[in-house]
């Protein structure tokens, strides 16, 4: 849990390459424990994650709703913060507009937040993503799909 802090701290301070970094590394520590993830969103992790999927270059994009999406599995405290940061219309727009790989990856962390959240659903419906995700089922990748 002591890398959590400096690991956030980078999203917001580091260089553009840091920034990748530390937020593949948060994504990849959120993939863990309950308790992993608690102790980010405690350092301050999710509204640094949301500025990336506007912000950030496009790997930091992937990372960032690799993160959120894990960040999102199994709390519903945590979907609930994550769509209060305002995560949904950035990962709807990836959708459109995100590499292969961000795609991919924003399906993910869309589904984890709509999961057994009906005001998530609702919000994710209303930010206009039903369109894309039918064109991904048809268009997409294999691994979109």
């Amino acid at each position: 849990a002591g890398a959590i802090p400096p690991l956030v701290a980078l999203l917001t301070s580091g260089t553009a390459e840091a920034k990748v970094k530390a937020a593949g590394a948060l994504g990849n520590l959120a993939s863990g424990s309950s308790e992993t993830r608690t102790a980010m969103v405690a350092a301050g992790a999710i509204p640094p994650l949301v500025a990336l999927l506007t912000s950030g270059t496009a790997e930091a994009k992937v990372n960032a709703a690799g993160a959120l999406g894990n960040l999102a599995y199994g709390s519903s405290e945590n979907k609930t913060a994550i769509a209060a940061a305002g995560a949904i219309p950035p990962l709807v727009a990836l959708l459109t507009s995100g590499t292969a790989e961000a795609k991919v990856m924003a399906v993910g962390a869309l589904g984890n937040l709509a999961f057994g959240s009906s005001d998530n659903k609702t919000a994710i419906a209303a930010a206009g993503a039903i369109p894309p995700l039918v064109a991904l089922l048809t268009s997409g990748t294999a691994e979109a799909k």
